[in-house]
């Protein structure tokens, strides 16, 4: 088993395994979301009222993904299906890398990675004053947002939540692509590299 992998034995149960999600989810989305709460710190005139709200239906937009997460995880471990699966399911752990990288060449994730580099647009164009209003822009955002990384999130069922290096490769190109000046230039060339490491995964049998 590689060093640095944290392993409890399986787990089954729902409850736990969707805490895990939400926990991940949640630590993996803070720096992607970071730069949309400055944003609204500019512009709000209570700043300090407008980011709970805000942040609250973002989450709430990510916790959707992560009990969908948390079923799939619970599903494939009831069928057998030893999660994360990297090195025992090579043929699935193939299967999600390249899904995984030709969402990323498709229009969708160009139209939401587009819109979530873009928070100062949003948030004049789409103002909602009030708490439910500020609490609808986040859920909004946040559907942005997922369906901008949720690919790669569901990464996690290859390399697994514990891999904690793994993890921080993820959370890093999320961020790259959300924040960096360069970031949408980073999204064909990682989705090529996910393709080929699918094809390597499904022609080898090993690890990606």
């Amino acid at each position: 088993m590689p060093s640095g992998r944290a392993s409890a034995g399986p787990v089954s149960s729902y409850p736990p395994v969707l805490a895990m999600w939400l926990a991940m989810t949640g630590l993996m989305m803070a720096p992607v979301v970071y730069p949309w709460l400055r944003a609204l710190n500019r512009v709000a005139a209570g700043p300090a009222a407008a980011v709970t709200p805000f942040l609250g239906g973002y989450m709430l937009a990510w916790a959707g993904f992560g009990a969908a997460a948390a079923g799939v995880h619970v599903s494939l471990a009831a069928m057998a299906f030893p999660v994360p699966f990297r090195l025992e399911a090579p043929a699935l752990s193939a299967a999600v890398l390249m899904l995984t990288g030709a969402y990323q060449l498709t229009p969708l994730k160009g139209a939401c990675l587009s819109h979530c580099r873009s928070p100062a647009g949003f948030l004049l164009s789409k103002w909602r004053d009030g708490p439910v209003g500020q609490t609808r822009m986040g859920f909004e955002h946040g559907l942005h947002c997922l369906g901008c990384c949720w690919a790669l999130m569901a990464l996690a069922l290859v390399v697994g939540m514990g891999s904690l290096a793994w993890m921080g490769v993820l959370m890093a190109v999320m961020v790259a692509e959300t924040a960096l000046p360069f970031g949408a230039r980073l999204t064909r060339p990682v989705g090529a590299a996910l393709i080929v490491a699918g094809v390597v995964v499904a022609a080898t049998g090993g690890p990606a």
